[in-house]
């Protein structure tokens, strides 16, 4: 590689580190757990509506990824359908954020309704960027450095976050003289702009052009293929099975903060406690992601996933005195492990793709774990049944077994032609 080439590479390499930081700190100005429950709460009073916004979050993210696989996988060039979805994303962000300034206050069921359908707009559109933003990436950055490459994402996005959750205490609060839903308007100013930001950082990136299909196959015959894939590929079956397995395994984690408070007798400010350990967790585990292979993270990542889910459930055997400071080490396993996954996640689906079908590989996957966004809905009506322990040790179990299963994943596998 001539040294053009590497100065390209380089900043290539560093802009696509920016666009996953700026995302990062952009979505935390709507974190759908924090921000966005309580917006949306505030606006109907209904815990329906908010896991109804949390779960159509995941569903608009993962339906159109098989559609417009099968569009893209015959283009050389795959920038202009991501630079198309700039337009959706921004357009619907913004039209998110001038209603709640015009309407929020005087209608807010209305201002509920319509929010709900944009973000799921919003999301879709995200969706719809997934497939040719995952090709480039493959494209650009060598199997080698792509762990390396989410890591750097995670890590500089964690540091941004964090300062985030200072600037939105703030403005949530009485001191910032703001009143509802003007706050949360504010917040959604502060994303879009940073989600432009971030938008622009990736459509400096140089694509490539790389070989694709000389023949274009019908859309029945591209369904059709995808559960070939998974015939034929055992990393590709595996990572699947995985990947269903580590999202039964997180399904707890949502309710280490009220196990806290309701059993384990944690003043409610210790929530802010727990999200800092969480956090500091996630940035500082980045610093060991970024020198593993893919599969190595996948593999320590859903392990310490299961230990942290185990010691939330055994927790209650501590002495009374010792249980809610003993319950914060489910938070630095968990920021770790949950980390790990979020990085390796990708990285591992690009490295066992064909370059020449990796749109397919990408859109087929999301497509199928689709259903699984509903499984923090499924957890919640479980609990009303069985303990908040119980719950915890069923996720652990869920973990352990993606453990398994990723050890029968190939170790770094270079991507196929």
């Amino acid at each position: 590689m001539g040294s053009k080439d590497h100065f390209e590479a380089r900043r290539d390499f560093r802009l696509i580190v920016l666009n996953g930081a700026l995302f990062i700190f952009a979505f935390s100005f709507v974190r759908p757990g924090t921000v966005l429950s309580a917006f949306v709460y505030q606006l109907t009073g209904s815990n329906l509506y908010v896991g109804l916004t949390n779960s159509l979050l995941g569903v608009g993210w993962f339906w159109p990824q098989i559609l417009i696989s099968h569009v893209v996988q015959y283009r050389h060039r795959k920038m202009p359908f991501y630079r198309f979805t700039v337009f959706l994303r921004v357009g619907w962000m913004a039209t998110m954020t001038l209603l709640t300034f015009l309407i929020g206050g005087a209608h807010p069921r209305a201002i509920f309704w319509a929010f709900l359908f944009l973000l799921f707009l919003y999301t879709s559109s995200g969706g719809i960027a997934m497939v040719p933003w995952a090709d480039i990436v493959g494209k650009v950055v060598p199997p080698e450095e792509r762990a390396k490459l989410f890591s750097l994402r995670q890590f500089y996005g964690g540091i941004l976050a964090f300062l985030a959750g200072f600037l939105v205490k703030y403005v949530l609060s009485e001191e910032s003289g703001l009143s509802f839903p003007y706050n949360y308007g504010v917040l959604f100013v502060i994303s879009t702009i940073f989600v432009v930001l971030g938008l622009w950082a990736f459509l400096l990136v140089r694509e490539p052009v790389h070989p694709v299909p000389e023949r274009k196959n019908s859309f029945w015959e591209y369904m059709t293929n995808g559960p070939r894939l998974l015939e034929r590929d055992p990393d590709y079956r595996r990572y699947l099975l995985a990947r269903v397995l580590w999202t039964f395994g997180m399904m707890g984690i949502p309710f280490c903060v009220p196990y806290a408070i309701g059993k384990l007798g944690s003043h409610p400010s210790m929530a802010g406690t727990f999200l800092s350990v969480n956090m500091a967790s996630q940035v500082l585990s980045n610093l060991i992601w970024r020198k593993m292979g893919s599969r190595s993270i996948l593999t320590t990542g859903t392990l310490l996933m299961s230990l942290g889910m185990l010691w939330a459930g055994m927790v209650k055997f501590l002495p009374e005195e010792a249980r809610a400071d003993g319950f914060l080490l489910t938070f630095v396993t968990g920021g770790a492990g949950m980390t790990a996954i979020n990085v390796a996640n990708i990285a591992y689906l690009l490295e066992i793709a064909p370059s020449k079908i990796r749109p397919t590989y990408v859109g087929f996957v999301n497509t199928f774990a689709a259903p699984l966004t509903f499984v923090p809905l499924l957890a919640g009506f479980l609990v009303r049944y069985i303990s908040y322990p119980s719950l915890f040790l069923v996720s652990s179990a869920f973990g352990l077994a993606s453990f398994l299963t990723t050890l029968t994943l190939s170790k770094d596998r270079a991507s196929r032609s």
